[in-house]
């Protein structure tokens, strides 16, 4: 009998049973990261822009933005609302170290994923929406980078060769530090991204491009139209969450 191999077998199982087969929210046990309970309070974006993914009251509808000025991205995904649990969770990994929160979050984003690619053909890349260096040194870390490392973790298992690549370097820079996108107006925002981001790398035909929410939808849009200058073909948007119109 392999002993070592056995402890480490028996260290797994329960450092599992403790830490990891519960709720992250109500320390339930149970074996995914939030429990069915927890989970019926997540703010479902179930009624929305057809192509945006902005919440409305009515659905299979184009919202005005979108009727007005289609943006350039082929598909959008955001499982869920900026409101509620989703937005303590989300400013919690931002602004209070709550990194645990990653996990839960990327479990959530990838079965939703792994079900909206399920009669179509998934991305050749995963790129995220970065930080200024600057901002990053604030903070600690870019949360976009650590959710889309783990997202890609998660995919992986899930996709095997199919999954998306996640480049070691995102060839999407953000070279312009503007002050914090939800400490604006909305006029400011949809004026703020211009001419902060670049594009240093090889960019796929396919592209996914991640980001935590998106309100006016002026940053997706600006790197969005750098990617398809690049070289992209195609586009995806892949959010947690989509911000109401107030």
């Amino acid at each position: 009998m392999d002993w070592k191999k056995l402890s480490t077998t028996k260290i797994t199982q329960v450092y599992k049973s403790i830490l990891l087969n519960q709720c992250y929210l109500c320390q339930t046990h149970c074996q995914s990261t939030i429990c069915k309970t927890c989970h019926e309070g997540f703010p479902l974006n179930l009624t929305h822009c057809l192509h945006c993914k902005r919440p409305t009251h009515l659905p299979n509808i184009l919202c005005g933005h979108c009727q007005a000025n289609l943006p350039t991205y082929q598909l959008c995904l955001a499982p869920y609302r900026f409101e509620g649990i989703i937005k303590t969770l989300i400013h919690s990994i931002k602004f209070n170290q709550g990194t645990h929160f990653i996990r839960p979050l990327t479990e959530l984003l990838s079965a939703h994923l792994i079900d909206s690619y399920s009669t179509q053909s998934w991305p050749e890349q995963i790129l995220y929406v970065p930080s200024h260096p600057n901002r990053i040194k604030e903070r600690g870390f870019c949360q976009t980078q650590a959710i889309t490392t783990q997202l890609a973790k998660n995919l992986k298992q899930h996709l095997g060769e199919q999954c998306p690549s996640l480049p070691k370097t995102n060839p999407l820079k953000k070279v312009k530090n503007t002050h914090a996108q939800h400490s604006l107006a909305r006029k400011e925002r949809l004026k703020s991204p211009q001419n902060s981001y670049l594009i240093n790398g090889a960019i796929a035909e396919h592209v996914a491009l991640f980001d935590d929410i998106m309100t006016t939808g002026s940053t997706i849009e600006h790197c969005v139209k750098l990617l398809l200058k690049a070289g992209a073909k195609r586009v995806d948007i892949w959010l947690i969450a989509r911000t109401p119109d107030k």
